[in-house]
Formats: C-alpha cells, sequence, structure tokens
C-alpha cells in the first residue's frame, strides 16, 4: 500500500517550494493544459520533470484538489 500524500489544512497535496514554483508558472502561462504532464515536462527544469516521473499519482491528485507548499526544494 502506498503512503497518503501530505496534505496541508486546506486538503491541498503539499510538494516541493521549486516544484509548486514551475508548476503556477506554466500554469498561469496558459500555453498548455496541465493535464499534459509530457508537455509540461518539456517547459519546466530538469529537476521538476524528475520530481513528476517520480511521482504521477501525486501530481494528479494534486491536479484535481490543489497543490501547496511543502518549503523544502527538490532535490532535497
Amino acid at each position: 500500500m502506498s503512503e497518503q500524500p501530505k496534505k496541508n489544512e486546506d486538503g491541498k497535496i503539499l510538494i516541493p517550494t521549486n516544484v509548486l514554483a514551475s508548476l503556477t508558472t506554466v500554469r498561469d502561462s496558459g500555453v498548455i493544459n496541465m493535464a499534459d504532464r509530457k508537455g509540461i515536462k518539456d517547459l519546466v527544469p530538469t529537476e521538476v520533470g524528475q520530481w513528476m516521473d517520480e511521482n504521477p499519482e501525486l501530481y494528479m491528485e494534486g491536479f484535481f484538489i490543489g497543490f501547496a507548499d511543502s518549503g523544502e526544494n527538490y532535490p532535497a
């Protein structure tokens, strides 16, 4: 059984600060649908794409309920 994702008090998925910043920039640009993981990975730094590859279920859950800053960077 996989570990439950960490969430903030609003129920948003906690993800690394640098990952959240990159995903927010892409989302705010409006150039790509945020469900297009491959397309997003073409627009973000390598480490963010790596995090997305390592956490596909976490990304999709956060895609639907929202992300929040964990206060840590990836990789740690």
